[in-house]
């Protein structure tokens, strides 16, 4: 403002001499000449610019409004569709990881189940590896016992032999029934 006022009166120290009256008094005093042919001029500028200079201003900043009102529902679209991405996503992780529970409890379930049938299976193999062990152990317990019959029917038969061939008495007749069962051993 202070400015305003040191422009102003610097301005009247240079002003014509001779038009009678000070300078403030030629700026309060309105001219009507004046007045009239600076607002038919303004409106001369007014409907050149206008014309020139206004249409193609408000286009410019209509075709801004457009982009970016066209960029705020883009980024409203991307955002509902992050969303909609983001739910099916969430989605898909829970689904995922219910299968994966799924998966595991089937795995578990045929772990045991295998479990289950390994034990069956050695459990009859064993029942059957003793079943065949107690037939073998009375095969050979019956095969000893036949062979015990047989090696003292051949003892018994020897050491009669022995007796009868020799005929003596009592006494030499156990000792040869032993040394004859001393010498199968």
């Amino acid at each position: 403002m202070n400015k305003l006022i040191a422009l102003l009166l610097v301005g009247g120290l240079f002003a014509a001499p001779g038009t009678g009256g000070n300078w403030i008094q030629m700026w309060l005093e309105p001219n009507w000449g004046l007045f009239l042919w600076t607002i038919v001029t303004f409106f001369i500028v007014l409907f050149i610019l206008k014309m020139t200079a206004w249409k193609p201003l408000m286009d410019a900043l209509d075709a801004r409004e457009k982009r970016i009102n066209d960029a705020l529902s883009s980024a409203d679209k991307a955002k509902e569709e992050a969303e909609k991405v983001s739910n099916e996503y969430d989605e898909m992780i829970k689904k995922a990881q219910i299968e994966a529970q799924d998966i595991v409890a089937k795995g578990k379930e045929a772990g045991n189940n295998l479990r289950d049938e390994i034990e069956r299976k050695a459990n009859e193999k064993a029942d059957e590896l003793l079943e065949k062990s107690n037939k073998q152990i009375e095969a050979a317990k019956a095969k000893a016992i036949d062979d015990i019959k047989s090696v003292s029917v051949d003892l018994a038969i020897q050491a009669a032999s022995k007796v009868i061939d020799k005929n003596l008495d009592d006494s030499t007749n156990r000792d040869l029934a032993k040394s004859t069962i001393n010498e199968a051993n």
